[in-house]
């Protein structure tokens, strides 16, 4: 199963591509290096093929691309998912995350914090709310939690974990 979205303000253009019945490939290009990491393990975790097309006002920050890439991605997850439950626990190095979902109501909690303000050119407090933004775009509650490790542990340990949930999500639901 696939499908895709397109979302253009006057801050972004984005468009996405996902299909669920892929092989974890991922082609992104969002201007944001840590947002095209986060797509990419996603993908790998889920096994869904992702791709991703964003232009953004990105002199004035990360924060339009970013939102706008999870409004576009959660569009595309709810025309494809309508049900399900999954969850999943993984490390990275020091690093251990957890992460949980259900579909079919919105809602989204978060045990998470950052040594840094920002990661590869991504502003940190904008990851809390890519995952909040997709939850409810998606139409699924969100839980997540990491302990341990730095930053990037974390973010690819949690990201993992979704993907990895998401997959089992699909599984339960179909």
């Amino acid at each position: 199963m696939h499908a895709s979205f397109r979302r253009d303000t006057a801050e972004t253009d984005v468009e996405v591509f996902l299909d669920l019945d892929g092989s974890g490939s991922s082609d992104g290009e969002t201007g944001v290096p840590l947002l095209d990491e986060i797509l990419k393990i996603l993908a790998r975790g889920s096994g869904f093929d992702v791709e991703v097309r964003a232009r953004g006002d990105l002199p004035t920050g990360d924060h339009h691309t970013v939102e706008d890439v999870a409004i576009a991605f959660g569009q595309v997850l709810a025309k494809l998912i309508d049900s399900g439950i999954g969850s999943s626990i993984v490390p990275s190095g020091e690093a251990l995350a957890f992460s949980a979902v259900r579909f079919g109501a919105s809602g989204y909690r978060d045990e998470v914090e950052f040594l840094a303000n920002s990661l590869a050119g991504m502003e940190l407090e904008n990851y809390g709310h890519f995952m909040r933004t997709l939850a409810y775009n998606g139409g699924f509650t969100l839980h997540l939690r990491v302990s341990g490790g730095d930053d990037w542990q974390k973010v690819e340990a949690l990201t993992l974990s979704l993907g990895r949930a998401l997959r089992r999500a699909v599984r339960d639901g179909g």
